[in-house]
């Protein structure tokens, strides 16, 4: 604890805040002309400002601050900005307030304030001071309750995952200061099974620095090594329409998928998320849901798979509800059940030998090596389990009990959460899941539900003989992410990430490094401009070169700034269904629509590349939104302050004239 800190602690203990840690966040992070670090002056000397008859003294106060905003909450801090004071000789820094209670002083407007009380709720203040001591009016008042995250706060988003364990932390966090870490370690194998693997330590670090850091690991993929013996291992492993455990060497050697239909694997896996809940993770990232159905390379990734006994009896348990009326008669005629392999109400669901066993179903009929073959009437019924996606219209078999068990798992976490540590944790996972509180999408070939003619799914790292392809647009499917996740999780925020190891994640890092630059300001540039997030990658834990090693940690530190500056401009965005054209070529166009204020952007991507953008001048844009706008200004990551375009508008259609095009410009119509 600092000195300065220290001083306050007779009156902060009492308040909760004895462990409070102010830092300042970088300069630039301060709002549009506020006052930075470093440049306290906003004015000259005025004689008529000093007090009469007392040469050279100062008696009045700065202005008060305003535009006091709290954003990034995390278990233990929040971040602050404020639009600066001015002061007739010199505004020389801020105090903090909690209540009526000092904090500490800043220079700057934007200050990170970590190692609050979790659960508590604070009124926070901000007031100006001078060199002569006179301090301002407070600022306007914000509450925020520490843990109670707010995820459409996060604009900018960081990948680094690290190996549990000491002495494993990422510093290019720290550098880049990211508003959350999307997957800082991951539970594997038995690496997480107890408190003592975990550096929890590093949580408060990421807390000084405005980060919220989320934890978790994987949900299927297990190893012998975790359980004590081989018979609890085979309990808890899938299994095919033999009864077999499935192997899946594709991942590595060893490794089975874990059976979310066993009740036993499913307090498995809550174990060791509330060791990280109580270790004092922000989030837990839960990678791989849904892997227990594909068959893997040992079924030719046939979905031969998920036929244990805990599952086929829960089977049992979705027919028996879905068709209450059903006679043994209706069974067999439907189903083609047999007299002595039959769904009977009388016996209890999880009695295979006297009830219905689909196993025996399959075996009989010949389809046990092919159990989605379409000649099996009870196909539709069990479903298709689609890879790191959970379908709310889904109302197979498959898709209704997996949807149930994940409900489940994230109510119990929450509850521990707010019950043993009164705050709340964000769940995420890899990909589109419903009672998520973010999207987590991966970027991978093979993605069943983004076919193309060639059957990889979308590209999202467009290389051509080794190079960038930045004349690609990927806006068809951010916009194809972006819905899907309003369907399926409510509205979540949405963040891609170059996903690891695979071709994507190999092409980028074999790029030249003005190319990975590009990648970020073309294609980066292009989801913030559809309304969801890139992750900036900065480490895996595959032995990957990282973002620093690469080369691009700077530039990640630089570009990010724009959107940390601008933040009010992308958060809580939905694409609006309204014409724009564009007078040139090569040019991806939105408009996103704020939720709450109605704000409304423009956002134009340049894709005019060939190995090095080629910018565009004096665009000429038509938006047809229905109303004209009073006031037109644009911003870029490309070029600094703020434009003004010219702008006419005739029956709601607006006209706009751009004088330059790098690589992304953001129009905002107000």
């Amino acid at each position: 604890m600092s000195r300065q800190v220290g001083m306050f602690c007779s009156s902060l203990c009492a308040f909760g805040l004895a462990l409070a840690v102010i830092s300042p966040m970088s300069a630039a992070s301060a709002a549009a002309g506020g006052v930075q670090s470093g440049d306290l002056t906003s004015g000259g000397v005025s004689g008529s400002q000093l007090e009469p008859g007392v040469a050279g003294k100062d008696t009045r106060p700065p202005t008060a601050p305003s535009g006091l905003v709290a954003f990034g909450v995390t278990g233990s801090g929040v971040n602050l900005t404020w639009t600066a004071s001015r002061d007739d000789v010199g505004v020389t820094g801020y105090d903090l307030y909690a209540g009526s209670t000092p904090i500490r002083s800043v220079v700057g407007t934007a200050a990170t304030v970590s190692g609050l009380a979790t659960g508590t709720t604070y009124t926070l203040t901000v007031r100006a001071r001078d060199a002569a001591g006179n301090l301002s009016r407070a600022s306007n008042a914000v509450r925020v309750t520490i843990g109670r995250m707010k995820p459409s706060d996060y604009v900018v988003f960081g990948f680094s995952q690290s190996d549990v364990g000491p002495n494993n932390e990422d510093p290019q966090v720290s550098l880049l200061s990211p508003d959350i870490n999307i997957r800082a370690f991951q539970k594997w194998s038995v690496n997480g099974l107890k408190a003592g693997d975990y550096d929890f330590a590093q949580i408060a670090r990421y807390h000084q620095d405005g980060v919220a850091l989320v934890g978790g690991g994987t949900v299927s993929v297990i190893f012998p090594q975790e359980f004590p013996g081989t018979g609890v291992f085979d309990d808890m492993s899938t299994r095919d329409a033999d009864n077999v455990p499935v192997p899946h060497e594709e991942v590595v050697p060893g490794a089975r998928r874990g059976n979310l239909f066993n009740p036993k694997y499913r307090a498995y896996l809550l174990d060791w998320a509330k060791l990280q809940i109580d270790g004092g993770v922000d989030g837990l990232f839960f990678d791989e849901v849904t892997g227990g159905f594909s068959g893997g390379t040992a079924h030719q990734w046939n979905g031969d798979e998920g036929f244990d006994d805990y599952t086929i009896a829960d089977f049992n348990r979705y027919l028996l509800a879905k068709y209450p009326t059903f006679t043994a008669a209706d069974w067999k005629s439907r189903f083609g059940m047999t007299d002595d392999n039959i769904l009977r109400r009388d016996v209890p669901a999880g009695d295979l030998t006297h009830n219905f066993n689909y196993r025996t179903y399959l075996q009989t009929n010949g389809w046990d090596q092919d159990p989605l073959n379409a000649a099996n009437p009870l196909e539709s019924e069990w479903g298709r389990v689609t890879s790191n996606r959970m379908y709310a219209e889904d109302t197979s078999f498959t898709g209704t009990y997996t949807r149930k068990y994940w409900e489940g798992m994230v109510d119990d976490l929450r509850a521990y959460a707010r019950n043993s540590a009164h705050r709340q944790i964000l769940i995420t996972s890899n990909g589109l899941y419903p009672y998520v509180d973010l999207d987590s999408v991966g970027l991978y070939t093979w993605n069943p539900d983004e076919q193309t003619p060639d059957g990889k799914g979308a590209d999202y790292v467009p290389v051509v003989d080794g190079h960038l392809n930045g004349a690609k647009s990927l806006q068809a499917n951010y916009r194809y992410l972006k819905e899907q996740s309003a369907r399926i999780s409510g509205g979540a925020p949405v963040v891609v990430f170059i996903d690891w190891p695979t071709d994507m994640m190999t092409a980028y890092l074999h790029l030249p490094l003005t190319e990975q630059e590009d990648y970020w300001r073309i294609f980066g540039a292009e989801a913030y401009a559809n309304g969801i997030f890139p992750a900036f990658h900065l480490a895996d834990t595959v032995g990957d070169p990282t973002a620093q090693q690469q080369g691009i940690l700077d530039f990640f530190r630089s570009y990010s700034q724009f959107y940390k500056d601008h933040r009010s401009l992308f958060r809580e965005n939905d694409p609006a269904t309204v014409s724009v054209n564009v007078e040139a070529s090569q040019v991806s166009a939105s408009v996103l629509v704020q939720r709450g204020t109605g704000t409304r952007t423009v956002h134009l991507v340049n894709h005019n590349y060939d190995q090095a953008i080629q910018p565009q001048t004096n665009l000429g844009v038509d938006v047809a939104l229905g109303s004209c706008p009073r006031q037109v200004t644009l911003v870029s990551p490309d070029s600094p302050g703020t434009r003004t375009p010219s702008f006419s508008c005739q029956a709601g259609t607006v006209h706009l004239t751009v004088d330059r095009l790098d690589y992304y410009d953001v129009l905002v119509l107000r």
